[in-house]
């Protein structure tokens, strides 16, 4: 499990040790069951997905520690 969603707390988990890319995948795949819990899984991961490949092609990346 590389990520969990706790939509009644509007919190989410995880993994820190997940590449770059696939963080951003996740964090977004877990945002959208906290701020859209309605959505099917199939949809959660199509949003995931899509939207972690248009933000990394435009660059966004994990900011590194200080």
């Amino acid at each position: 499990m590389w990520g969990l969603a706790f939509p009644h707390e509007w919190r989410i988990e995880i993994d820190p040790a997940l590449d770059d890319k696939t963080l951003l995948d996740i964090a977004i795949h877990e945002a959208a069951h906290v701020v859209i819990p309605e959505l099917d899984e199939a949809k959660v991961d199509r949003l995931g997905r899509h939207a972690a490949d248009l933000l990394w092609r435009m660059g966004f990346r994990r900011a590194g520690e200080e």
